[in-house]
């Protein structure tokens, strides 16, 4: 008999929301930051401390150098990365030279981190999700409990398009997996992804994070972010020596990725039915009689 499942979604972070009580968080930020934690790791990263503020990062990267480390320093504030960053929030700019140069990286953004650092404050576990690895996110998440919740980071304090969409996206697989009780607010963002899942790219490069991020230059950042279940792996946040570090758990037990293509694709016209020759049938006719 499948387990029934309950999941609940908060469309946006912020002090003053009310975290329900879950088994384990599951918290989204589509543009930009958790499609960059997620990115971090598939190019071989072994650690990342997301932080709150930008001065909170400066400072634990400081400390982290005092340990013998050599962080990268990543992150943006209005969609640009502070006065002295390494990197801002591009997963595209990411790469693997990057990360072979720094085993360990200090993130601050201005939603996704603060929602991590939120949902850590309920105490249970917490995974970064995006349209890239939601499936398997959803995977790991159902190794830790029934009761899964959904934090989109929104954007101003306020929902946004993207990730109200992509927690659409993680309930309508949850939805597959057996029963599910959801509260009024997952029941909003099942019902906006099955009504917009024909033409979601189109639908979120109109929202206005993505039109602010096209803007100033990010296009290949969104198209990167929209890209469906191309990727296992599995960023969790960990508490050790008192701060929160993501690292890779990759548990899914399915054959992903996927990797869905969101740019329009060439259809092949199908090859013509090449009709029978009479003539040539009466000559076949004519030379079996022979």
């Amino acid at each position: 008999m499948p387990e029934r499942y309950e999941s609940d979604v908060v469309f946006s972070c912020g002090e003053d929301n009310y975290l329900p009580e879950v088994d384990v968080w599951i918290v989204i930020d589509v543009l930009r930051a958790t499609t960059v934690m997620t990115r971090w790791f598939e190019l071989g990263g072994i650690e990342l401390y997301p932080v709150k503020t930008p001065d909170d990062a400066r400072m634990l990267v400081k400390v982290l150098k005092a340990r013998g480390s050599s962080p990268l320093l990543m992150g943006e504030v209005n969609g640009l990365p502070p006065e002295g960053f390494d990197l801002g929030n591009s997963p595209v700019e990411l790469n693997y030279g990057l990360i072979q140069e720094h085993y360990c990286g200090v993130m601050s953004t201005t939603n996704g981190t603060v929602a991590l650092c939120q949902a850590a404050s309920s105490g249970v576990p917490v995974l970064a999700a995006s349209l890239r690895n939601y499936s398997a996110c959803l995977d790991y998440a159902l190794t830790l409990g029934s009761r899964v919740g959904l934090l989109c980071s929104g954007r101003k304090s306020r929902p946004s398009w993207e990730d109200t969409l992509c927690a659409g996206a993680i309930l309508e697989e949850f939805s597959s997996r057996g029963e599910v009780y959801m509260t009024d607010s997952a029941k909003i963002a099942l019902d906006i992804w099955r009504n917009r899942e024909a033409d979601f790219l189109e639908c979120i490069m109109k929202s206005n994070h993505a039109q602010y991020l096209s803007q100033i230059g990010f296009d290949d950042d969104i198209i990167f972010c929209c890209k469906l279940d191309a990727s296992t792996v599995v960023p969790m946040l960990v508490r050790e020596n008192g701060n929160d570090i993501l690292r890779s758990v990759s548990g899914s037990a399915r054959p992903y990725p996927k990797a869905q293509e969101v740019t329009p694709q060439r259809i092949t016209p199908p090859e013509p039915v090449k009709k029978p020759d009479p003539f040539e049938e009466l000559l076949s006719y004519t030379r079996k009689k022979d």
